[in-house]
């Protein structure tokens, strides 16, 4: 199995490696690593596939692991949602990559009902209070994507997290109506 594993992470760097890191491959690597494991083929692979997944780490920043989530289409309450260090350095690269690529992928998402995880939209409307926070001079680029009216409509919502995090997005939207800053 990790032979296998290893081919494909090997021959589809770009899909497969950072969807690794999300389903938390390195950690159970290294959990691997702390078995006595003597099948020297096993040993082999195990190795290979610890230094892909090292290599590529290293040389990822919480920006990517950031839009690498955001591309899966699927939020967790990961470390850079709640950083404000992260979205200090990082929202306004967030709304200007690629042409504002990963707030439409945001607004994509939040698009959807997520009934059965609605934590997925609170994650979602914790970024757009950020995003509007950090980069007030690009809300207008935001509501073009369609997630201020969005985050408002998630205001009455029925969990309760998702309501209270989209109260704070739009309390955002609403500070930099009134506030001249």
């Amino acid at each position: 199995m990790l032979s296998t594993l290893s081919n494909l992470v090997t021959t589809n760097r770009d899909t497969l490696l950072p969807a690794a890191v999300l389903a938390k491959l390195p950690t159970l690597l290294s959990n691997l690593k702390t078995r006595h494991l003597t099948d020297q083929d096993l040993l082999e692979d195990l190795n290979g596939l610890q230094e892909t997944m090292d290599e590529y780490t290293k040389t990822q920043t919480t920006f990517d692991e950031y839009a690498s989530e955001l591309q899966t289409g699927h939020l967790r309450w990961s470390p850079p949602h709640r950083n404000a260090t992260f979205w200090t350095d990082n929202a306004r690269r967030i709304i200007d990559e690629d042409r504002g690529a990963l707030p439409k992928k945001l607004a994509e998402i939040l698009a959807k009902g997520w009934d059965s995880d609605k934590q997925v939209l609170a994650i979602g409307c914790n970024d757009v209070a950020w995003l509007v926070k950090q980069v007030p001079e690009k809300r207008r680029d935001l509501e073009k994507y369609g997630l201020k009216t969005r985050v408002m409509e998630l205001m009455q919502d029925a969990d309760e997290t998702v309501r209270w995090e989209a109260l704070r997005a739009v309390g955002e939207w609403l500070r930099y109506n009134v506030d001249p800053k």
